[in-house]
């Protein structure tokens, strides 16, 4: 191609190298040194939202407008501290000279939860780092001063004003990258990996791992990535891709925390019902204020579901990168997060059903007994009326002059004991006629015993009788 300026020929120009190639703006990281990433689940909460974006503390390239523009569905970091080699101490690796750098950061999801995460950079081969990782995946092994990794992040956390209660622990959730600078030889490359995710110097047998390697990570030579649900190995990519990866660790993380949480707090559900379900002496207002109780938390675990958990799985509509979008997918496969998901969403399903058909049963016998409230209201105003008319006729007899009421006799004389005989006759009948359509009422809306099972087996639905 050509171009004429001012009259003249200019050379012809090169294409522009393409992003992706070795030699445009995507090389390999500068990095020389292995730097290995721990990502923590904490149980801690900071209502905050911080300032600020990924884009102003991770170098996401071209991809930082994409982060920035959905930044309240990603993690934001609200501190970065650096630790001084001389401040570590580990239990198995042996740390002499060779830590280049180390950093504390803690990151707080959409959810309000905080995510802790531990970086060292070491100088040594990726085969020497397995140690250092046993040492990193359990925060106590790791000291900052005379602190563990987990009470330097508590303190941490609890300066920024975050809720951390009492309890510095991390959470079971974690998960741990390697990132080498470039990738191993290509005949060792599989042993080396399966040494470093298993954290184990052992022989194994390929056809037996669950080790992913995501397609578009490793598409080209020199590149390298693994996923395993708790360790992944990222070599010889950009420092942007790596940070990408970085970035959906600590989202995996936190969605799986939060899908744990939920489960957990549907099984407090499901036995606060089994309990409202066998209280004998509970009354139906008591029994429908705790469905309604459960029913209410059941949305809100749903919601959160939903937003916090199955929102995360997709990363493409966000963020449009092939390796981005790889690396995410490879790894919330290898947790199962979506499957597991499911299956707290269909837990979430059956109790709600559940909890709505026990509803409509309490609204049943509800309905009943305020028939039974109307019929008692009648039955008692016509036993009233059925007393009150004849006494009235009777009063407003000896009330009018009448040649057969005679003013010299008193109204208890015996004179008038037939006609007081026949009111009460009349009487007796009414009281008598009410009471048994009652009774008959009765035994058609309660036939057999007051209580009825409705269900076999632990968990037994009993219906309550209405009150009397």
């Amino acid at each position: 191609m050509t171009l004429r300026v001012r009259g003249r020929l200019s050379k012809p120009t090169s294409p522009p190298a393409h992003p992706s190639s070795a030699q445009g703006a995507d090389p390999p990281t500068r990095r020389t040194s292995v730097r290995i990433t721990n990502v923590y689940a904490t149980p801690w909460r900071l209502d905050e939202e911080p300032a600020g974006h990924l884009g102003e503390h991770l170098r996401l390239w071209r991809l930082e407008r994409h982060y920035r523009i959905s930044a309240d569905q990603f993690p934001a970091v609200v501190c970065r501290q650096t630790v001084t080699p001389d401040a570590l101490s580990f239990k198995r690796f042996k740390a002499a000279g060779q830590v280049r750098e180390a950093r504390v950061c803690l990151f707080r999801l959409p959810t309000a939860q905080i995510i802790a995460v531990f970086s060292i950079d070491v100088d040594c081969k990726l085969g020497d780092t397995i140690r250092l990782l046993e040492d990193c995946y359990f925060g106590d092994d790791v000291h900052i001063d005379q602190a563990t990794l987990e009470e330097f992040a508590h303190t941490t956390a609890e300066g920024l004003g975050a809720d951390t209660g009492s309890e510095p622990a991390f959470l079971p959730e974690r998960h741990q990258i390697v990132f080498g600078p470039t990738a191993p030889a290509a005949d060792h490359a599989d042993e080396l990996t399966q040494r470093l995710i298993y954290r184990a110097d052992l022989p194994y047998q390929s056809q037996h791992s669950e080790i992913r390697h995501p397609g578009e990570l490793n598409r080209r030579p020199g590149w390298l990535a693994a996923v395993s649900p708790y360790v992944s190995v990222v070599c010889g990519h950009a420092d942007f891709i790596e940070n990408t990866v970085f970035i959906s660790a600590v989202q995996a993380v936190g969605a799986a925390a939060e899908l744990r949480q939920i489960r957990h707090a549907a099984h407090r559900a499901v036995r606060l019902f089994r309990r409202g379900q066998h209280a004998d002496t509970a009354t139906i207002a008591q029994r429908r204020h705790l469905l309604e109780r459960i029913s209410d938390e059941l949305s809100d675990f749903q919601l959160e579901l939903s937003y916090s958990v199955e929102a995360s799985i997709d990363l493409g509509l966000l963020v449009p990168s092939l390796r981005a979008e790889s690396f995410h997918t490879a790894l919330y496969e290898s947790m199962c997060l979506a499957d597991r998901a499911q299956t707290v969403a269909r837990m979430l399903q059956r109790l709600a059903h559940a909890a709505d058909a026990e509803l409509t049963a309490i609204e049943s016998i509800e309905r009943r007994a305020d028939d039974d409230r109307r019929i008692r209201w009648t039955v008692a105003a016509g036993f009233v009326s059925t007393i009150a008319i004849p006494s009235g006729l009777i009063f407003a007899f000896f009330g009018i002059n009448a040649s057969q009421v005679d003013p010299r006799r008193s109204i208890f004389d015996h004179h008038y004991l037939d006609v007081y005989l026949l009111v009460a006759l009349i009487v007796a009948l009414g009281a008598v006629l009410y009471v048994a359509l009652y009774a008959q009422h009765r035994a058609r809306s309660h036939p057999g015993a007051e209580r009825v099972k409705t269900s076999p087996g632990p968990g037994t639905r009993r219906a309550a009788a209405p009150p009397g």
